[in-house]
């Protein structure tokens, strides 16, 4: 598809959806505190490939979110992979007031830029431009609220994304030195991904498969 035609089609079919993309939900499924992270080791079949930190800033009913990224992949002294992601979510009464982020992936920048006007979402993303309606989540995992929608912003260039959610079941996982008891989902979209939230609704694991390789999230604690 030629790139000038993207955003083009995007709108089109936009238009034709639902106005909608998840369940009414005027408050975040867990809540963070001030100060909090979500610090992830990020492994490569078993091994280091890197590290994702959220950190969340709270204050009269406004959550400020930092995504950072970064993964590198090496074969002796030579770079074979490396992905690098840094964005900045302001939520206002659970739903996302702004976001920007730029993503260096593959040689390539993606880049995205949410603002909130009414009751939409403009959205100026590399892959995408355009009016979303509000209740859209975007791809960065830390809310639960992900598991219930039925289109996801790309986290990285805007594209509005088809996502299917099952629950595979409830299990154990590993955070620190603690065992806790975690819902485990998985969302089937452009990437099949497995995702763990504990009883509270914190991401506390990620899994997925890609280009061949086992990659796992494990919470620090």
């Amino acid at each position: 598809m030629l790139p000038a035609l993207r955003p083009v089609i995007a709108a089109f079919v936009l238009a034709l959806a639902p106005q909608s993309f998840a369940e009414p939900d005027s408050q975040l499924p867990w809540s963070p505190s001030d100060g909090e992270v979500l610090d992830f080791d990020v492994t490569r079949n078993g091994k280091s490939f890197g590290e994702h930190t959220v950190r969340f800033a709270v204050s009269d009913g406004e959550i400020k979110v930092r995504n950072d990224i970064e993964l590198e992949a090496s074969l002796g002294p030579i770079r074979i992979f490396y992905y690098a992601h840094e964005s900045d979510e302001i939520w206002v009464n659970g739903r996302l007031s702004q976001m920007d982020g730029v993503t260096k992936k593959d040689g390539d920048t993606l880049t995205l830029d949410v603002e909130a006007q009414g009751d939409v979402l403009l959205v100026d993303g590399s892959g995408y431009e355009g009016e979303v309606p509000s209740d859209i989540v975007p791809s960065s995992h830390w809310n639960l609220n992900q598991i219930k929608s039925q289109k996801i912003l790309s986290s990285e260039n805007g594209e509005i994304l088809d996502v299917k959610v099952e629950k595979v079941g409830t299990e154990t996982v590993k955070v620190g030195d603690e065992t806790l008891t975690a819902d485990r989902y998985r969302l089937v979209s452009d990437l099949t991904v497995d995702l763990w939230y504990d009883q509270s609704g914190r991401w506390v694991k990620c899994q997925f498969e890609a280009r061949g390789q086992s990659i796992e999230y494990h919470l620090k604690g």
